[in-house]
């Protein structure tokens, strides 16, 4: 019978084993025990390794800017594309205006600290040009946006409009010739208001003008060939003949204009129609021409009128006005004034009682009244005569 202690019985004695796993969060290793008894033994790691392929093989991944992973201070983070003309600079920051970095395809400038609504690179990160709104310090005097305008207070270049610069400042100037004339002269005044240019012709004719509309054509000519005057080429106006009209009283041919009536150099003639047919001009006032020459050789003060210093066609105008300026011979007389005279004499000169005629084969100058277009369209049409 055999015994259970039977110490003939080889006996394996009996020895735990230990296996140890890795979990692959660091921290902790698990050991198990054949027997069945488990323990747990912790350890210190400093990095998280990442099991790779079956080889065992772990990769470590360093942290900070340019990973791609927003962590700690950083407001962004797109990894390799990081760039201080990104929208994440290099630095993890967001491109923002005033930053002093460009962003690229959104700001078109950035001057950081410095960027003004009043300084090159505004506070939107535009740059500052004429037509934003915005004035431009030390370059622009103005930006009214979409209102600029050369007839606006602030033109297109962004110059503040003032009399003398050329451009109409609507509502406020009648006119501005650039400051041709600072005294006026040339149909503007110096505080660009209009004014009626009058001058004695360089050019003699005979009596035979063809007519108040061939005395009007010689007017014209000349003070659109005048180099001293920019009108009627540039401002729109034109230029009638102070003559006697049988179809036409000189009333009614020339608008009575309440303005005042200059020479070319700007020196007042009358202040408004009623002073100029008053009869009361000052001597020479009418002496010069339409360069801005003044009539010195005594034949050529005279003037072919026919009208009296009320502006009123002389009685018996037939018989002194050439036939109504249409015949040229030694049989027939044209009334003159004189360029030279004041008073009523600058348009009726007399000899002793009578007018001065001199015969229509004979030459004498015209004197010739400007007109605004723009103010009177009406007049500026050849042979109109008001009702």
């Amino acid at each position: 019978m055999g015994c259970l202690d039977d110490p003939g019985e080889e006996t394996t004695p009996f020895t735990a084993t230990a296996t140890s796993v890795t979990s692959a969060t660091a921290g902790s290793t698990t050991t198990t025990g054949s027997g069945g008894s488990v323990g747990t033994t912790e350890t210190a790691t400093t990095t998280s390794p990442v099991t790779g392929s079956d080889s065992g093989s772990t990769t470590e991944v360093a942290s900070g800017c340019g990973d791609g992973i927003v962590q700690g201070d950083e407001e962004c983070d797109d990894g390799p594309e990081n760039d201080d003309a990104a929208v994440c600079t290099s630095s993890c920051v967001r491109n923002v205006c005033g930053d002093g970095l460009l962003l690229d395809g959104v700001e078109e400038c950035d001057d950081g600290d410095t960027n003004d609504d009043a300084a090159p690179c505004t506070s939107a990160c535009r740059v500052n040009v004429c037509g934003d709104g915005l004035a431009l310090e030390g370059v622009e005097e103005c930006d009214d946006g979409d209102a600029n305008d050369d007839g606006a207070a602030c033109t297109s270049t962004c110059e503040v409009n003032v009399c003398g610069d050329g451009l109409v400042l609507e509502g406020v100037e009648e006119c501005d010739d650039g400051g041709q004339f600072v005294d006026g002269g040339d149909g503007c005044s110096a505080t660009c208001t209009r004014e009626q240019v009058v001058f004695a012709t360089l050019d003699a004719f005979t009596g035979d003008l063809g007519g108040a509309l061939g005395a009007d054509e010689h007017c014209l000519e000349a003070g659109t060939d005048s180099i001293a005057l920019p009108w009627p080429e540039l401002n729109n106006t034109t230029f009638r003949a102070w003559i006697a009209d049988p179809d036409c009283p000189l009333a009614k041919r020339l608008p009575q204009e309440a303005r005042p009536y200059v020479r070319v150099d700007g020196e007042l003639i009358a202040e408004d129609w009623s002073a100029l047919v008053s009869g009361g001009l000052a001597p020479g006032a009418m002496q010069m021409n339409e360069y801005g020459l003044v009539i010195e050789e005594i034949w050529g003060f005279r003037v072919w009128s026919a009208i009296a210093g009320d502006g009123v066609i002389l009685d018996d105008a037939a018989s002194k006005t050439c036939n109504f300026w249409t015949l040229g011979g030694d049989s027939f007389f044209g009334a003159l004034g004189m360029a030279n005279a004041g008073d009523s004499a600058w348009t009726r000169a007399l000899a002793g009682e009578e007018d001065l005629v001199q015969g229509c084969h004979e030459e004498a100058r015209l004197y010739c009244v400007q007109i605004s277009c723009d103010e009177h369209p009406e007049f500026c049409e050849p042979g109109y005569c008001a009702p």
